[in-house]
């Protein structure tokens, strides 16, 4: 009887330790998952502004849910600038530096590299696309 009870007692055990287990790696689980459709928005909220800042008529292509539509390019700029700002608290440091690059220097380059950067932090995958395979003649009227 004895051997009995400790055998209930340690199977009890490792099913209270299994599922506290479980429900720690689940919520760790759902964690990362709105993490990441946080960060994939930001980023493709900044993506858009940053293609109108390339080509203001851009700004017909994309719904940014503003109240007002920016201006002038230079108002997609400070925007830019205000979520540079913001990126501290959530982007690695590649994304940082890639799009203070493209503030110091706004060209198609400088996005494809930003948006390579956003794309390898949310999925983990580089490009093996050459920046002529994917430019777009509407991002490149600037």
């Amino acid at each position: 009887m004895g051997n009995f009870l400790i055998g209930a007692l340690g199977g009890l055990t490792g099913s209270i330790i299994l599922a506290v287990v479980k429900n720690y790696l689940d919520k760790t689980k759902a964690q990362q998952l709105r993490y990441k459709e946080l960060m994939e928005e930001k980023y493709r909220y900044i993506l858009i502004i940053m293609a109108c800042i390339l080509n203001y008529d851009n700004r017909k292509l994309f719904s940014l849910n503003e109240q007002t539509t920016p201006e002038s390019s230079e108002t997609y700029l400070l925007m830019l600038k205000q979520y540079y700002y913001h990126n501290f608290l959530y982007s690695d440091d590649k994304i940082i530096l890639t799009i203070k690059n493209f503030i110091e220097a706004p060209c198609l380059e400088n996005f494809i590299k930003s948006a390579s950067s956003m794309r390898k932090n949310l999925w983990g995958k580089k490009t093996r696309l050459k920046y002529e395979n994917i430019t777009l003649k509407i991002l490149d009227n600037q």
